[in-house]
């Protein structure tokens, strides 16, 4: 832990002074020591890409390479090698391929986050490798993977489904749940909240397709980041750094590839499915 503490030093003049009064610089470096531990335990990793195969078997979207066990320890991790390439290298595809990715992304994160419960949060295109022989997508590197509660799952389905049906009660009293809100905020914070819940579920609310560049979701939530700095009461949930990684990689991947594509029905498979078990 002494290596890990060095990478995060904390006195005047270092990174934290640069981070806005309010943003719970704190918490956020806590976590971020706790996942540079994660991605050095290679053992840990090896759990999680096997949980990971099993759970995408038999997907024909998906890909995870087998691990070799006898050939892997804490600090080596051996597995098979994929053929394929990197997702950001098919920019300057057809749109027809592009789209196919970009929604076989959304997919993914749809599958890991309310039905999984387990995501690989690393963003990193290059963790992701597109075999145009098998038109499958091959998942790398489980060092960032995270497992969810299912209370935590289930109250983010409740409010992504909020934003489908506009229901900005039921937007605020799921996220108090979750513990992004503590109830008590002001209404200029719950308004900024309820827009960045509504950036991140449009997609999956439309019944067009979503032109990820025309609305750049990424853009309009960094408008709100100084309300959220200055009017915040709470600290965010530990899960929520990782999740915001893992939805915002997504959209930006779909904007870098000038994406237009329906996300609705995506979200709507995975929203009958959890409410018949």
């Amino acid at each position: 832990s002494s290596g890990i503490n060095a990478e995060w030093p904390l006195r005047p003049g270092s990174v934290v002074d640069l981070v806005p009064k309010g943003a719970h610089v704190d918490q956020a470096l806590s976590i971020a020591k706790k996942e540079l531990a994660y991605e050095t335990d290679y053992l840990r990793e090896a759990d999680s890409q096997e949980k990971m195969r099993a759970l995408l078997k038999g997907d024909p979207d998906f890909e995870v390479p087998k691990v070799y066990r006898e050939l892997t320890s804490k600090h080596v991790l051996t597995q098979e090698f994929v053929e394929g390439d990197p997702i950001d290298n098919f920019v300057d595809a057809p749109i027809e391929l592009k789209n196919a990715i970009g929604l076989k992304m959304l997919k993914l994160c749809l599958r890991e986050l309310f039905e999984f419960q387990l995501m690989q949060t690393d963003p990193n295109w290059s963790n992701f490798f597109y075999d145009t022989k098998t038109k499958k997508i091959k998942l790398l590197d489980f060092g960032a993977t995270l497992e969810l509660t299912e209370e935590f799952s289930d109250n983010y389905l409740q409010v992504i489904r909020s934003c489908a049906t506009e229901d900005r009660q039921a937007i605020i009293d799921a996220s108090i749940k979750m513990g992004f809100l503590s109830g008590y905020e002001s209404e200029i914070m719950l308004d900024a909240h309820c827009e960045a819940i509504k950036v991140v579920g449009e997609p999956f609310a439309t019944d067009e397709p979503y032109d990820f560049v025309e609305k750049a979701a990424y853009k309009r939530v960094a408008k709100l980041l100084e309300v959220f700095a200055k009017h915040r009461i709470t600290a965010p949930p530990e899960e929520s750094y990782a999740l915001n990684r893992k939805l915002s990689g997504a959209f930006l991947l779909c904007n870098k590839l000038n994406a237009v594509i329906p996300c609705k029905p995506l979200f709507d498979k995975v929203y009958e499915h959890k409410m018949n078990l």
